[in-house]
């Protein structure tokens, strides 16, 4: 409710009743742009803060 989660870091497990999947395909379809990256790195910061190997290779 109300918080990003990243699966790799904070999952893979999340309680499915809190997860606004509309916001969640959104925000799936801005990641397969370089565009739709920086707009979220824009607007969201650097909320990604995990041992993820996708925060290395996605920018």
């Amino acid at each position: 409710g109300g918080k990003i989660r990243f699966a790799c870091v904070d999952g893979p497990e999340f309680d499915g009743h809190l997860v606004n999947f509309d916001e969640a395909m959104k925000r799936q379809q801005l990641y397969k742009t370089q565009e739709g990256r920086a707009y979220l790195k824009e607007k969201e910061g650097d909320t990604h803060k995990g041992n993820c190997e996708l925060s290395d290779g996605a920018e």
